[in-house]
This record gives structure tokens, C-alpha cells and sequence, in this order.
């Protein structure tokens, strides 16, 4: 719902942006934050919202403080009261107050931190205790001793996101700065790190926080489960840099989530094991729905769908989140091996909004028929034939 002023409109706007700022899959959190233009990860060139308050910023570089810290970047979008900053390592800022007013612009052209500075940093950050291992695409902050394990996992999970998309036609874009994950010791002091960050998770594997650009995750309790969370939260990381989705747009949860969903099975990382589709299905979700919509035969499928092409209520509602994820999951998933023209156009469509434009129901479920090719009645049918294959 707008606000009768445009102020007011602008703070709404904020909100719904930073209200998918972190995905991560076990808590069902999701959030959107602010983001950038062409220089962020590779995005186009940055689309400026018809709300008055809500301008792109002047392009130069400038010095700024967060802290004790004096941090370097360039200002993408300028409030009344905020400032958001892109810093040189990827990092999302929002200066207030004094922070904002103090700030110093440079004679300098802007350029993102090298792969070795934000190590030099990451080891500053994080001490002694951990150490930062590089791969192609990845600095992984993890405990001294643990290997190549989470560095695989992560630089696997990435590669097979890229030929996945790449198979069915979605245009790949790479980002420009290299992807953090950090993974702690253990479940405690993950949820230190997330209290550090300001983020409020509780019974979470893992989480992606997309101010930070990182993937925060733990190295205890059950691997498996582990490992599945992720591979979901990584995907939604390769999706942010690499131009699938847009950090500068509303994106509808059942799309973001839906790719985070495709990706936990490790057959879609394993090689051999996922070469039939009907072992790279998310077998969780296949269950879920066998349970509560009778595998897609239930007329309460198509109400579903309905719901979460025009609305992200779903997932809100504690008593609807795992049918959310599930549904979104059969959606996308279906799109992917299927149709995957439709589905490219689904992920090119919403990738490519404006800045900070709201999306109502009603341009959803227009957009959502227009990119499909089809009513989401016959849709829901489609996805409910496909799943019943499975």
C-alpha cells in the first residue's frame, strides 16, 4: 500500500527493498536490499524510480566512515535522510546523519577492491583463528585446518549454477568482485557473527545477507542438512552476481526462492547423478506438495500459485512458508526443464524493473502471464502434469 506523500513513498519503497536483504533457506527469511548500477556486479546501467525522494547519486568516489573505519566507494542512491554507498569490496552502506554529511569527495575513478586486498581485509576482520582461502570465484573465511571442503562446495555449487542457467538461456553477466563465504565453527558462533552484522536469524543453517554480499554458514551439526542450505544459499549468491536476479529491483519471493529451492538436491552439483530430471527434483518439496496439494492434483494447487505470483504472503505466514517454498520450487523448476524460454523470460523480465519500483498484485499476475505465455490456471495445470512425471 502507498503512502499518501511522497516522502512516505519513498520509505515504503526502502522497506520493501531491504525486506528480502537476507535469504536464508531454513529460517524462511528473505530480504531485498539496495543496489547498483553497472559497476555492481556487472548490472546494467541503473533505472531511476519515479518517486521523487528516491535519486541516483553523483557517480565520483568518495571517502566515508562506518565506525572507526574509513571506507572508500561510490553513492548510488541518494534519500532525503539516507545515503547508500557500493564500497570497493561489494559491500552495501547506508550513511544517516552525521555519516552522510561527512563525507569527502575524490579526484578518482572507482574501482572495485582486488581479490588479495579484500583478503588482507577478511583476514584483519576475522583474526588468527581463521584462515581465507582463494579459489576462482570465492574468498572462503573458515576455521584454521578444515581443508578444501567448503571451498569445493561452494566453487562447485557456483559452477554448476552457471552451466545450469547457461544451458537454458539465461544471460550470465559475472560480477566484479569476488564471492565471500564465512563459515564459522559452529552454530554459536554463527549466530555471533549474524548478531555482529545486525541480523536477527534464529534456527538457521545458514543465511545470504545481500548488503554484505556474503554467505554466513557453520561448520557443525548434521553435514548433510548443512551442505543443502548451502547449496541454496550459494545459488541465491551466484544469482546477485552474476545478473540472474537484480539487487536494485523488487523481486517476487517466488522466483528468488524457487532458484534457491532448485538448487539444495547435490544431484544438481553431482555430475552423473543429475543427468534425469527426476533426480535433480528437490525431493522435499516434491513431498511437501505430494502431502498438502495430493502432488498438484488438488484444485488448492492453482490457488496457491495464484497467491504467490501476486504476493509474497506465503512465505510471511508461518503456516503457509513450507508450502511457499515448495510451490515456488515446482514453478521454477518446471519453467527450467520444461520451458525454458518462458523461464529465461521470467528471470530477464523481473531482473530488469526499475529501481525501487513497487509491484502490486496486478502488474504481477500481468507480468507473470505475459513472460509464461499462458493463465495461471493452465499453468498450474502444466506444473501439476509435470510433477505427477516425476
Amino acid at each position: 500500500m502507498l503512502h499518501n506523500t511522497l516522502n512516505h513513498a519513498a520509505t515504503m519503497n526502502r522497506t520493501l527493498a531491504r525486506h528480502q536483504a537476507l535469504s536464508p533457506f531454513h529460517s524462511r527469511f528473505t530480504a531485498n536490499s539496495v543496489a547498483a548500477t553497472s559497476l555492481l556486479l556487472g548490472l546494467a546501467a541503473l533505472v531511476v524510480s519515479p518517486v521523487k525522494e528516491c535519486r541516483a547519486a553523483s557517480p565520483g568516489l568518495i571517502e566515508f566512515t562506518m565506525g572507526s573505519n574509513a571506507l572508500l566507494g561510490i553513492p548510488i542512491m541518494d534519500f532525503p535522510s539516507e545515503l547508500i554507498v557500493l564500497a570497493r569490496d561489494g559491500q552495501l552502506h547506508t550513511l544517516t546523519g552525521k555519516a552522510k554529511e561527512n563525507i569527502r569527495t575524490l579526484d578518482a575513478a572507482y574501482q572495485p577492491a582486488t581479490t588479495m586486498e579484500m583478503k588482507v581485509s577478511l583476514q584483519k576482520e576475522y583474526g588468527r583463528e581463521f584462515e581465507v582461502v582463494t579459489t576462482q570465484h570465492f574468498l572462503v573465511v573458515q576455521p584454521r585446518g578444515r581443508g578444501q571442503r567448503w571451498p569445493q562446495l561452494f566453487e562447485r555449487s557456483h559452477r554448476a549454477f552457471i552451466a545450469y542457467m547457461s544451458r537454458r538461456g539465461v544471460k550470465i553477466r559475472r560480477g566484479r568482485f569476488p564471492m565471500v563465504a564465512v563459515v564459522m565453527p559452529d552454530s554459536a558462533a554463527m549466530y555471533l557473527e549474524l548478531e555482529r552484522m545486525n541480523v536477527d536469524a534464529k534456527r538457521v543453517a545458514g543465511i545470504y545477507a545481500r548488503e554484505s554480499n556474503r554467505v554466513i554458514t557453520h561448520d557443525g551439526g548434521h553435514l548433510r542438512f548443512i551442505a543443502d542450505t548451502v547449496r541454496h544459499e550459494a545459488a541465491h549468491q551466484s544469482a546477485y552476481n552474476y545478473n540472474v536476479h537484480s539487487r536494485i529491483v523488487i523481486t517476487p519471493r517466488w522466483v528468488t526462492e524457487g532458484i534457491g529451492q532448485m538448487f539444495e538436491p547435490e544431484s544438481m552439483v553431482g555430475g552423473q547423478s543429475g543427468l534425469h530430471t527426476r533426480e535433480r527434483a528437490n525431493q522435499g518439496s516434491l513431498n511437501q506438495i505430494r502431502v498438502r496439494y495430493d502432488g498438484g492434483q488438488s484444485p488448492e494447487f492453482a490457488d496457491a500459485v495464484r497467491d504467490l505470483v501476486g504476493a509474497n504472503e506465503m512465505f510471511n505466514n508461518p503456516q503457509t512458508t513450507g508450502d511457499a517454498y515448495a510451490v515456488a520450487w515446482a514453478m521454477m523448476f518446471y519453467l527450467a526443464e520444461r520451458e525454458p524460454d518462458q523461464f529465461a523470460a521470467v528471470l530477464s523480465g523481473t531482473s530488469s524493473r526499475g529501481t525501487y519500483q513497487p509491484y502490486d498484485r496486478l502488474a504481477r499476475l500481468n507480468d507473470f502471464e505475459r513472460w509464461v505465455g499462458t493463465d495461471i490456471d493452465q499453468f498450474a495445470k502444466k506444473v501439476s502434469w509435470f510433477l505427477k512425471s516425476l
